[in-house]
């Protein structure tokens, strides 16, 4: 009851508050106006996070006083909230920006807020810096889209919140549920479109408050180093990755990291054609998923916990090279560049290749691990993490040789289909065979189950395939989504019509959506060509357009008569449909 009445009370105040301060601010001329590196396409009244922290810590005070446990959290939100301000109201040079964020950050220290789980303070000081400094800005960067900080930050407030009652701390609990109810507040009027910002003051507030909260509410309570670690990283993980993307990416490109732009996670979505809400939408779910993910722990076998936040890791690594496909010709010159002439070009598709193997060798460490856990029930006793220990070697060398056998390196990741998926099930078989065949030579089977090796090459098979197949997959689920992209219709539901949906998809310069097919062949009628549906003949068209909101005809019949394409043409005309001819469109944008 006591934490939904102060989180309530947090959201009431910064939802009344909010209005308030968004008056102020265009009185007083804070308004952020659009420009070229901004997302934003009007004048937005700044200064949001006022109102954020002052329901934070009004509610604060009224739920717990002076609490000695939960008071670092509040101070530091405090200075960092002041620096934020006067960076919004003054505009400040990044380097004191930064030397600001470190000062608060040794005061938190000073006040025994550090990662104490590594026991050696030369290590667990430097650690806490950069978490603390490293969170504050990866808020600040995550600002870049109408709802995304604030939102994100609720969420993982929300995660921190839960996690500390199943660890049994409900002042970090409840301190986290306010927070949480300061953002909801906040998020009615931040929401796309949004009607004002936090600026600042509100994003380095809420990083620097959630960097706090995860060190005092989390890393204290989970045994083990390498877990403890991961718990919070996981659970801020969308502002991290955002964070690390970025900062990838502008370094290549040879951009000021603190230089705005529209190159974050949340742009490269809507880049791709989706809105705006449904991009910050998929960004709260990725984020909801991590923390529910981490407060597994208390109640899943800590080895699950750890593939699981494994796999988790690797395929935000998948995620964002999908996104950040548009800048590898920039990461490309960039790797030539560290090299003599001799060896340009050479680099990139090595490195390429070493990722690879060094994801393959975790994912094949991950599936004989978890075949251990499945076959003998999660009791890894030591007489069975020896044996692990032991033959771990023999897989991981077999496996990789046999894969590279099968040609499992040499495939480009965008374009990979049913023959690659033979080539890794022929890979996983082969090698399945060769390591039981070495185990019964070394050891007859004696202490050894032959269906963990059964288990091993299902799991096997089902982490290459989808590390392998991940980027074809988050392809093809962005495309399903509602999308901003001119919709069209592609006549000729042939091979023509195949390669062309192939192009439109593969190729970002077409900004299209693909509603569906027309075609005159019957028995194609209500057939789907790679999850899109032939709707109907090519007579159909004007009333199909109307159904799908297709506002375009690309016509793709490679053996068509003049007599079609005239008849094709006339119908788009009638219909008022713009038209083009793939094959036309496609040497044109070449």
């Amino acid at each position: 009851m006591t934490y939904g009445i102060f989180f309530c009370l947090a959201l009431l105040l910064s939802a009344v508050l909010t209005p308030l301060v968004k008056r102020i601010a265009e009185k007083t001329g804070y308004v952020v106006q659009p420009r070229q590196d901004r997302w934003h396409k009007k004048p937005t009244p700044l200064l949001g996070g006022i109102a954020i922290f002052i329901a934070f810590a009004a509610s604060y005070f009224l739920a717990f006083g002076i609490d000695r446990k939960t008071l670092p959290v509040l101070i530091g939100g405090f200075l960092i909230f002041m620096l934020g301000l006067v960076d919004d109201l003054k505009r400040l040079n990044p380097q004191v920006k930064l030397i600001g964020q470190i000062t608060v950050a040794a005061i938190l220290i000073s006040l025994d807020v550090m990662v104490k789980i590594i026991p050696y303070p030369v290590i667990a000081i430097p650690v806490t810096f950069l978490w603390i400094v490293g969170l504050t800005n990866s808020f600040n960067l995550l600002d870049n889209m109408d709802g995304l900080s604030a939102g994100t930050a609720a969420i993982c407030a929300l995660a921190l919140c839960a996690f500390s009652l199943t660890s049994g701390d409900t002042a970090v609990a409840l301190c986290s549920l306010i927070l949480a109810g300061a953002c909801g507040g906040f998020l009615f009027y931040n929401f796309s479109p949004a009607r004002i910002f936090m600026g600042d003051c509100g994003s380095m507030f809420l990083g620097c408050t959630l960097a706090t909260i995860a060190i005092i509410g989390t890393v204290r309570h989970v045994s083990g180093l390498f877990v403890a670690v991961l718990i919070p990283l996981f659970i801020l993980g969308i502002p991290i990755f955002d964070t690390v993307f970025v900062t990838f990416f502008r370094t290549v490109r040879g951009q000021p990291i603190s230089q705005g732009g529209r190159d974050h996670v949340s742009h490269r979505l809507v880049s791709m054609g989706l809105s705006e809400r449904t991009a910050v939408l998929i960004l709260y779910v990725i984020s909801a998923l991590f923390g529910m993910a981490a407060l597994f722990y208390n109640w899943i076998n800590p080895f699950v916990i750890l593939i699981c936040l494994t796999l988790g890791i690797i395929g935000l690594f998948y995620f964002g090279v999908f996104l950040g496909q548009a800048d590898w010709g920039a990461v490309r010159s960039a790797v030539s560049s560290l090299r003599p002439h001799k060896l340009t070009g050479s680099l990139a598709p090595t490195l390429q290749k070493f990722i690879e193997l060094f994801i393959d060798l975790i994912l094949i460490v991950i599936a004989y691990f978890a075949a251990y856990l499945i076959r003998y029930e999660g009791a890894m006793t030591r007489p069975l993490m020896l044996q692990f220990v032991q033959t771990l070697p023999i897989v991981i060398v077999v496996k990789i040789i046999v894969f590279a056998y099968f040609g499992l390196y040499q495939t480009i990741w965008r374009h990979v289909g049913i023959r690659d998926f033979i080539n890794i099930l022929k890979g996983v078989g082969a090698s399945a065979v060769i390591i039981v065949t070495i185990i019964l030579m070394y050891a007859r089977f004696t202490y050894f189950s032959r269906a963990l090796f059964v288990v091993d090459a299902l799991l096997t098979l089902f982490l290459i395939s989808g590390a392998r197949f991940s980027l074809r997959i988050f392809r093809e689920y962005l495309e399903s989504l509602p999308a901003t992209s001119r919709k069209v219709l592609i006549a000729g539901a042939g091979d023509g019509g195949e390669l062309a949906l192939r192009e439109i998809r593969n190729n970002p310069a077409f900004k299209y959506q693909v509603v569906g097919f027309v075609d005159d062949d019957p028995f194609k009628r209500n057939r789907r060509i790679h999850g899109v549906a032939v709707l109907g003949s090519i007579d159909e068209i004007d009333t199909l357009a109307k159904k799908t909101g297709a506002e375009e005809v690309i016509i793709a019949i490679r053996s068509s008569s003049d007599e079609t394409l005239q008849r094709i043409i006339r119908i788009c005309e009638r219909a008022a449909l713009k038209w083009d001819t793939f094959f036309a469109a496609e040497k044109a944008l070449q």
